[in-house]
């Protein structure tokens, strides 16, 4: 079973990546999204360059550089991966592919690695194009070793658990409706304080990597004073919020990957129960 479904997954994979890679918003949304937080004073060279004259060094300027790039970029990532999935309902070629003896399940796991790598390639260019820029600029080459350490720990696990969210989602609503949504999801569940409102950031279930950024990265803001992850005095939710470890730190990476699984998982059922 195993040896039938891998041709059709790397098949899959193949040809979603090469659909999607050559669209233009894929790189177009990305591109714009930087160029108008620069135009309008955003803090992300500012910050990365800064960080070479503070005692931070390479470690905390990257992941700084990682925490911007993941909340301005990721919008955009999940916006535009979400019609992927539905497409093919749309375009009448569904019933086609379900009616070949290629496994549903290596399709739609194809589909989610090869559109989701492809839209993160304009994402993960710009990061480690920043970062090789700060690299040369303050001689500190280890900066590239941090940069893959976080993107490991952090953009990728994020990514997987949004992109997943994006393919099956859309089956139970409109992509547009889904993508108005997920921008609110995005700032409230990233950006609001969770002492202004209820929120799941800090939270074990923080697609932004706040548990990883802390307890593997040692990372508190490019000055050291902010907080990414664990528990906050009169904050709702904090039962989500144990004390950062590195244990619980990998407990959190597992957390969002489950659930992106769960989420495809859904999604398939989903497909399936309507294909009947």
């Amino acid at each position: 079973m195993i040896t039938q479904a891998l041709p059709v997954f790397g098949a899959s994979l193949r040809y979603e990546f090469r659909m999607q890679i050559r669209k233009r918003s894929v790189w177009l949304v990305p591109a714009l999204t930087l160029v108008l937080f620069l135009l309008i004073g955003g803090s992300l060279l500012r910050d990365l360059f800064d960080a070479a004259e503070r005692p931070a060094e390479a470690r905390v300027a990257v992941a700084g550089l990682a925490v911007q790039i993941h909340v301005l970029l990721t919008i955009g990532f999940g916006c535009l991966l979400a019609d992927r999935l539905v497409r093919d309902d749309r375009l009448r070629v569904a019933p086609l592919l379900d009616a070949t003896p290629a496994s549903p399940v290596a399709r739609l796991l194809g589909k989610y690695l090869g559109a989701g790598a492809a839209t993160a390639v304009p994402i993960l260019v710009a990061y480690f194009g920043f970062t090789l820029a700060y690299a040369g600029y303050v001689g500190a080459p280890e900066a590239v070793g941090w940069a893959l350490a976080t993107c490991a720990v952090v953009l990728v696990p994020g990514m997987l658990f949004v992109a997943a969210f994006a393919l099956a989602v859309p089956l139970l609503m409109p992509a547009p409706l889904f993508r108005v949504l997920f921008v609110g999801y995005w700032l409230w569940g990233n950006v609001v304080a969770p002492v202004m409102m209820p929120t799941l950031a800090q939270t074990l279930i923080h697609p932004l990597g706040g548990y990883p950024l802390t307890a593997l990265l040692d990372f508190h803001g490019i000055d050291g004073h902010d907080n990414w992850a664990g528990p906050e005095p009169g904050a709702t939710l904090n039962f989500l919020r144990p004390e950062p470890t590195p244990a619980i730190a990998w407990l959190s990476i597992a957390v969002l990957l489950a659930l992106a699984a769960a989420a495809l998982a859904g999604g398939h059922a989903l497909r399936a129960r309507r294909a009947r």
